[in-house]
């Protein structure tokens, strides 16, 4: 395999240049590395057992460790929904921009993965910017 991730295969693997180590690889990219070592291999010399077991294991575990993650995504963003259920027909006060916001929220939604509190009049809110509670 080069350095810029192509195989003789043509087969590319992607790492996002925004991250750096094992944060850029994906789990589906480090699958790749490894059919791409394994094919590669030089069969007078092929590779160790014990380290493509490791490699194996690796993946796995970095596998469990996304998965449990996004899970705990999901579980976090349900608690935040019924938290943010809880405002429903209560005047807020959150803090926007610097700027004080006051209103009567109308309903709570998921938008782009954060839960927001609807004021209507197009005025919405993120629940974290919550700074007060009133009946």
């Amino acid at each position: 395999m080069n350095v810029n991730g192509t195989s003789s295969n043509s087969k590319t693997a992607t790492v996002d240049p925004n991250k750096t180590g094992f944060a850029g690889l994906t789990s589906e990219t480090f699958l790749k590395l490894l059919i791409t070592q394994l094919q590669n291999q030089d069969p007078t010399e092929p590779f160790d057992n014990e380290a493509l077991l490791n490699q194996i294991s690796q993946m796995r575990t970095l596998t469990a460790n996304l998965e449990l993650e996004e899970t705990l995504k999901a579980i976090s963003l349900g608690q935040q929904l019924t938290n943010a259920t809880a405002f429903i027909g209560k005047t807020v006060t959150a803090k926007v921009d610097g700027k004080e916001v006051i209103g009567t929220v109308e309903r709570a939604i998921v938008e782009g993965g954060k839960t927001i509190l609807d004021l209507g009049d197009d005025q919405r809110i993120a629940l974290g910017d919550v700074i007060g509670v009133a009946k």
